[in-house]
C-alpha cells in the first residue's frame, strides 16, 4: 500500500492528511514551520479543535460536520479557498488551502490539505482599547467610544468584560449562563444570552448587516471568545506592567514618573459599575484595589526619601480616603505632620482611624498606634 507520507513530506506548502472523521494522520515539517505545531502534537488530533479555522471574516469554519469532508463525501469537488487558521502561539494566520481527496490504493488517508501563507490585503478586525479601573469604557480603533442604548443594558457590558479578561480564550455556553443568569431555567437563560450576545455585537459593529456576521465576538463548537485578543489594549495589564516597572526602576525620579503613569490609569475600583449585579468582578477588584493601594504608599516612601513631605502626605491622604482602615499609612501621616510641627493634625487623623476602625471592623488601633498617639499627645 503506497504511503502518503511518502508523496507529500518534502512538498513546500504545508501538508496534512486526515482520517474521514477528520482525525490527524501525517503533517510534514512544512505545517509545522507555518502553523508551529510539531507533528507530535498534531497527529491524533482533530483538525477543527486543532486549529480552530475561521473564514476571512471571523466567522467559524472548522467544524465535526467539516464541509469540505461533507462535499468530498458527495463526489463534489473542492476548489482552494481562504481559511483563517489558529496558530500554535495562539494567534490566527490567513491561509490558502486545496485539498486532494485520497485515490484508492493509498493508505487509510482520507484526504490531504495543501497550505500555504496568504498575504492579508487588510486586517480583518481592528484593536479595541478596554478599560476596567473603573466603569466599563471601550474605544474603538477611531477614537470613537462604544456606547448607545444597548451597550447600556448590564448585562451586555457584564459579556463583554468578561470576554475581555479571557484574553481570547473561548468560553462555554454553559459558564455564561451559569455566570449571568443563575436563577433561570435553561430555556429563559438561553434566550437572555443569545439577545445579549446580539446585543453587544451590534454595539461594537453598529454598521453590521448581520450580527452573527461579527468580527470580534465568535462563536464555534459551544463557546464563545473575544477575536484578536493579543492586539486589543487592556488597562490592568498596563496597570500592572507598569507597577512592576516602577518597583524596577533604582533612579527615584524616573521611578517617581513610572509609579504616576501607572497609577492614573486606576479612574476608580475594577469595574465598579458592574459590582452590584455580579459576584464574579469581586475578588478581582480586592486584588487590583489591593495593588493599587500598595502602589501609592510606595510612591509616598519615595516621596519620603526625596524629602518631600508635603507630597508624601497627599498620597497617605489619598489611601486613607479610599481605605480609613491603613493603619500604617495613618502611622506615616501622623509622623510626618509632627516633623512638619501640625500636632492637631496628627491627633485628628489618628481619631478619624480610630473610629473607623471601630466602626467598619469592630476593632481597636493597635497598641503600636496607640503608642504614637499617646507620644504625640504628651508632646509640647
Amino acid at each position: 500500500m503506497t504511503s502518503i507520507k511518502h508523496f507529500f513530506s518534502k512538498t513546500g506548502d504545508g501538508a496534512w492528511s486526515v482520517a474521514e472523521d477528520g482525525q490527524i494522520l501525517f503533517w510534514n515539517m512544512a505545517a509545522v514551520e507555518l502553523l508551529g505545531y510539531p507533528a507530535e502534537e498534531a497527529v491524533n488530533k482533530y483538525c477543527w479543535q486543532l486549529l480552530g479555522g475561521l473564514t476571512p471574516q471571523g466567522e467559524p469554519y472548522c467544524a465535526p460536520s467539516c464541509p469540505v469532508r461533507q462535499n468530498i463525501r458527495q463526489g463534489i469537488p473542492v476548489t482552494s479557498f481562504d481559511v483563517q487558521l489558529r496558530h500554535r502561539s495562539g494567534h490566527y494566520i490567513l491561509t490558502n488551502m486545496s485539498t486532494i481527496p485520497v485515490p484508492q490504493g493509498f493508505d487509510e488517508n482520507f484526504l490531504v490539505h495543501l497550505l500555504r501563507m496568504r498575504k492579508q490585503q487588510h486586517q480583518t478586525y481592528h484593536p479595541f482599547r478596554f478599560y476596567l479601573l473603573g466603569p466599563l469604557v471601550v474605544m474603538r480603533h477611531d477614537g470613537t467610544q462604544v456606547e448607545g442604548a444597548l451597550w447600556n443594558r448590564v448585562k451586555t457590558r457584564a459579556l463583554m468584560a468578561y470576554l475581555v479578561m479571557q484574553k481570547g480564550t473561548a468560553v462555554s455556553r454553559e459558564q455564561i449562563l451559569e455566570m449571568l443568569w443563575p436563577d433561570l431555567d435553561d430555556k429563559a437563560a438561553m434566550h437572555n444570552l443569545n439577545t445579549t450576545v446580539y446585543n453587544l455585537r451590534r454595539s461594537l459593529e453598529p454598521h453590521l448587516e448581520k450580527a452573527s456576521q461579527s468580527r470580534y465576538l465568535l462563536y464555534q463548537n459551544g463557546c464563545y471568545r473575544l477575536a484578536g485578543a493579543k492586539e486589543h489594549w487592556l488597562d490592568v495589564d498596563a496597570f500592572e506592567c507598569g507597577i512592576r516597572r516602577a518597583r524596577q526602576e533604582t533612579d527615584r525620579e524616573t521611578a517617581v514618573k513610572l509609579y504616576k503613569i501607572a497609577l492614573a490609569l486606576y479612574r476608580g475600583d475594577y469595574l465598579f459599575d458592574l459590582t452590584d449585579t455580579h459576584s464574579w468582578v469581586r475578588d478581582q477588584q480586592f486584588r487590583l484595589q489591593e495593588i493599587y493601594l500598595t502602589a501609592l504608599a510606595e510612591l509616598a516612601q519615595l516621596y519620603e526619601k526625596m524629602d518631600m513631605p508635603e507630597e508624601a502626605i497627599a498620597i497617605y491622604q489619598q489611601i486613607l480616603s479610599i481605605d480609613c482602615c491603613q493603619e500604617n499609612s495613618c502611622r506615616k501621616l501622623m509622623d510626618l505632620f509632627l516633623q512638619l510641627g501640625k500636632r492637631s493634625e496628627a491627633i485628628q487623623i489618628c481619631q478619624r482611624v480610630a473610629k473607623c476602625l471601630e466602626n467598619e471592623l469592630d476593632v481597636l488601633i493597635s497598641a503600636q498606634t496607640r503608642a504614637l498617639y499617646e507620644k504625640i499627645c504628651r508632646a509640647v
